[in-house]
């Protein structure tokens, strides 16, 4: 697994900020945070390793002072750090750095590469034109492809590249040796044109802040599926700084990092679920994982269970919905509306007397209490169970469950007993059950 560590002190408003990006099961992470907590710092940071100034060009003067510092430590590499030198103004470090373009960031205007590319095209537009004149171009043939897969409306099937010295350029050829150079492509063109020339370098880490800037909310979505295949063929990383809900969305779980400021100007960055984002940058209320059941019961066990054993990483909710019908509705309407999401993030947990009634066969998981009713397995092991905990004696009702139901409620009201230590009655009678339970719901709302 590869990590990458950052850790920043006094520079800018941000006094201290560390961050470790992990790399297990995705080659892409999305970090994203509220405005001033650091994020553009921490782009900044990691682009000293090619610019000492980078700071003084894109944050003035006084954003580094005596006591500034960054430490990296980058994969297999020695760690490094930076420190103020009063000579330059600037951080610097003694250390030896990564080679160079093993690590690359791309930046917000004006000093992103991509801003750069703009001059760079102009300046050989004469050697290009001699280049399309001579027919010395070839098929873009992976750019194509890659373009495709964010613009699928759009037809790139003309699209060329030429190799002048050590620069690659592209453009579209028209008739008479006309000609579309990439600097006059959509600025989200050209922004995956300089995307794509990142991916495919072989740098082992690369930085991008701001997408949203230059890509629609469609193309960020298709974005995070057709760059995948470009960094695992050239082994790369890519951290991706964002405030696109569109974006992130998309993200593998655990690839999504979220930086917030504790006070004090400390920042802190550690992985979170979409749904804790979106609830807590954007103010929206959904969750990342549903669970539906039966009935309040039901719900206050799972959630007992959870609370007790379930180290949660993921935002849930469960919803009690009703009998064996409203289950299997619910359920079928998800898998055709997502009306809570995917149907590989909803969990169906019903009472084991129904179990094998249930005729709901889509992807959702479903799973059963360890017992086949709960109140109604307290009422039958009362005396055992509950040898001291008299109640009013009442009458019973024509049906067991019922009567289960009045017993429950006057357990309660009688303040002898709580219903904690009911559902703690039923783990420990049910052990091996209730296991089965606890293991299911982990494997929903753990990080794994």
């Amino acid at each position: 697994m590869a990590s990458y560590e950052i850790a920043i002190r006094n520079i800018k408003s941000v006094v201290e900020l560390s961050a470790r990006f992990e790399f297990d099961n995705s080659d892409i992470i999305a970090l994203t945070g509220k405005n001033g907590a650091g994020k553009t710092t921490l782009a900044n940071s990691f682009a000293l390793l090619s610019d000492a100034q980078i700071f003084k060009k894109a944050a003035g003067l006084d954003s580094v002072r005596f006591d500034s510092s960054v430490t990296l430590r980058l994969g297999q590499h020695q760690p490094c750090s930076f420190r103020f030198n009063s000579k330059i103004s600037a951080l610097d470090s003694k250390d030896t750095l990564p080679p160079k373009n093993s690590v690359l960031v791309e930046l917000p205007i004006p000093f992103g590469s991509r801003f750069r590319q703009f001059a760079l095209v102009a300046n050989y537009d004469a050697e290009l034109r001699a280049n399309i004149a001579a027919s010395r171009f070839f098929e873009a043939e992976e750019l194509i492809i890659f373009l495709n897969e964010v613009y699928p409306d759009r037809n790139y099937v003309g699209l060329k590249a030429v190799d002048i010295g050590k620069h690659r350029f592209y453009f579209i050829p028209l008739e008479s040796n006309y000609y579309i150079r990439e600097d006059h492509f959509s600025s989200g063109e050209f922004f995956l044109i300089q995307l794509f020339r990142l991916a495919t370098s072989g740098a082992e880490l690369i930085i991008i802040d701001e997408l949203d800037v230059a890509l629609d909310a469609s193309a960020q979505v298709r974005l995070y599926k057709a760059i995948k295949p470009l960094l695992q063929r050239f082994s790369s990383k890519l951290i991706v700084i964002s405030h696109s809900l569109a974006f992130i969305s998309t993200v593998d779980d655990g690839g999504l990092y979220y930086l917030e400021n504790t006070g004090d100007g400390v920042s802190r960055i550690e992985r979170r679920s979409f749904g804790y984002v979106k609830s807590d940058l954007y103010g929206f209320r959904g969750k990342d994982r549903y669970i539906i059941t039966e009935d309040d019961i039901l719900r206050g066990f799972l959630r007992y269970l959870i609370n007790a054993h379930v180290q949660c990483f993921f935002e849930y909710e469960i919803i009690s919905v009703g009998g064996q019908p409203q289950i299997e509705s619910i359920a079928r309407r998800n898998d055709a509306d997502q009306i809570f999401g995917a149907s590989e993030h909803l969990l169906i947990v019903v009472d084991r007397d129904i179990l094998d009634r249930v005729r709901y066969q889509g992807p959702s998981k479903i799973c059963s209490s360890p017992v086949n009713d709960i109140e109604l397995f307290i009422w039958e092991n009362r005396e055992r169970l509950l040898p001291d905990c008299g109640i009013d004696e009442f009458a019973p009702a024509k049906k067991p469950k019922d009567t289960a139901k009045t017993y429950w409620r006057k357990l309660l009201s009688s303040k002898t007993i709580t219903e904690h230590e009911l559902f703690q009655f039923v783990e420990r009678e049910n052990k091996e059950k209730t296991d089965d339970l606890i293991a299911t719901l982990k494997n929903l709302l753990c990080l794994h």
